[in-house]
């Protein structure tokens, strides 16, 4: 749990208000960009953003942030991000977060802290408070903010959003999302020892976390599975697959969640995991979002071929997606709600006809140059953190659930459990913040 110290310290940061359309930026000049994480993903957002002005890489990992720092040359690297911002705070509009779950919120809230506009992978935060703090922080700041989910840029979920309200799909009930992870180790593990590679500056990488052993089975890349470092399978895909529902049908906070996993202790996450989302709709009536990981898939669902899953012609990749079941066609969309299929098949050319206008603006270039589009123009991102922390909150209940072994009564405005008061600590962290990774 965290200290009230710590709760304390954090709640009392004085921060910069930057303020929404007084960027300091022109339409045509460059957003100077520091990236904390410089390897796998952190890879891919340094490409993405190359366009840019790229002063910083910092990375706790010599040997797999070597390619970027390579080929970003000028860059100066860093292995802490707090010498960084400190050393070049003036050199920097925007700090791109790429780490493991747990340092998101300490490196964000840093960012925040120096008035630097921020960019932070999904899941936004480890924690539900967390995520909360973070939203916080940055409206008082007035900076602007992304979460890197891509799919919340693209034309399907804009579909959706727009044949939904049209009337489409009519009454929606149920809503079924599933994703193939984990494919890194879950389940009953124990935590092997080993030695710090010379390459590692492990302290740094654990950064708030508990100081624990050094194990290559969880640094670099299995630490999703491990409760200290990530938030498992619902944390890691949810805040893409569940954007088909959570923003395709403008839903709110669930009323009530009830998760089931197979065995896990608590260090770690089950292996395979059914969870239950209840829902209302702003047209007040029930929705149930089902969220299938680790192996369990929708089966039976209207409308839907028995053969999806075992066919090709469906769709490149369905490992992973979304149904979402209306009164006469069911829609299906692939992980990032990039484009939509109705079935059955025959329906489409029935309702095509009667297709709405394409009113909701698309975006090109996906969230990363929507990002430095919003920085030089002063204006929001779609995917900012005030979509983006009660998006993580819902994802996150998912596990709340399953650690308190039952279903739970949600009260949004409190963030408060109301009928299992035990389950209420994991709404915040469980172990207590190394807040010298904290701002003062």
């Amino acid at each position: 749990m965290i200290k009230a110290s710590a709760l304390a310290t954090a709640g009392a940061i004085a921060f910069p208000n930057v303020m929404l359309g007084q960027s300091g930026l022109s339409a045509n000049s460059k957003v100077n960009i520091a990236f904390v994480g410089a390897g796998g993903r952190g890879k891919n957002n340094i490409q993405a953003l190359a366009r840019e002005n790229i002063v910083a890489l910092c990375d706790v990992d010599e040997e797999r942030s070597a390619e970027m720092r390579a080929e970003v040359p000028n860059a100066k690297y860093f292995k802490d991000y707090r010498v960084m911002l400190d050393q070049m705070g003036s050199e920097i509009d925007a700090v791109v977060i790429t780490t493991p779950d747990h340092m998101h919120y300490p490196i964000a809230m840093w960012a925040i802290a120096n008035g630097k506009h921020v960019y932070c992978e999904k899941p936004l935060t480890r924690c539900i408070w967390e995520a909360r703090d973070l939203r916080r922080a940055a409206s008082e700041a007035g900076v602007i903010t992304q979460m890197g989910n891509q799919g919340h840029t693209y034309a399907g979920l804009r579909l959706i959003q727009e044949w939904y309200a049209a009337g489409i799909l009519g009454e929606v009930k149920d809503v079924y999302h599933w994703t193939n992870r984990p494919f890194w180790p879950q389940g009953y593990l124990s935590r092997p020892s080993e030695k710090v590679p010379a390459h590692v500056d492990y302290d740094l990488w654990l950064g708030v976390a508990p100081k624990k052993s050094y194990s290559s089975a969880i640094l670099p890349f299995n630490w999703r599975g491990w409760r200290d470092y990530g938030c498992g399978s619902v944390g890691d895909m949810a805040c893409h697959i569940m954007d088909a529902s959570y923003s395709g049908l403008g839903l709110g906070y669930p009323e009530w969640v009830e998760a089931q996993g197979t065995r896990f202790n608590n260090n770690t996450f089950p292996s395979a995991m059914t969870v239950q989302f209840g829902f209302k709709t702003k047209k007040g009536t029930d929705l149930t979002a089902h969220w299938f990981e680790g192996g369990p898939k929708p089966i039976g669902i209207k409308n839907v071929p028995t053969d999806f899953f075992r066919s090709d012609q469906y769709g490149r990749d369905t490992a992973n997606g979304t149904f979402i079941v209306g009164e006469d066609i069911t829609i299906y969309t692939d992980t990032y709600s990039s484009s939509v299929r109705v079935f059955p098949d025959e329906k489409f050319d029935e309702i095509k006809p009667n297709l709405p206008e394409k009113t909701l603006p698309r975006i090109k270039g996906g969230p990363q140059k929507e990002f430095a589009d919003a920085i030089r123009n002063g204006t929001m991102p779609g995917s900012n953190f005030d979509y983006a922390a009660p998006f993580t909150e819902v994802a996150l209940l998912g596990n709340v659930s399953l650690y308190a072994g039952e279903r739970i009564e949600y009260d949004p405005k409190k963030m408060r459990v109301k009928n299992v008061k035990s389950a209420n600590k994991y709404l915040r962290s469980l172990y207590d913040y190394n807040k010298e990774f904290l701002p003062a």
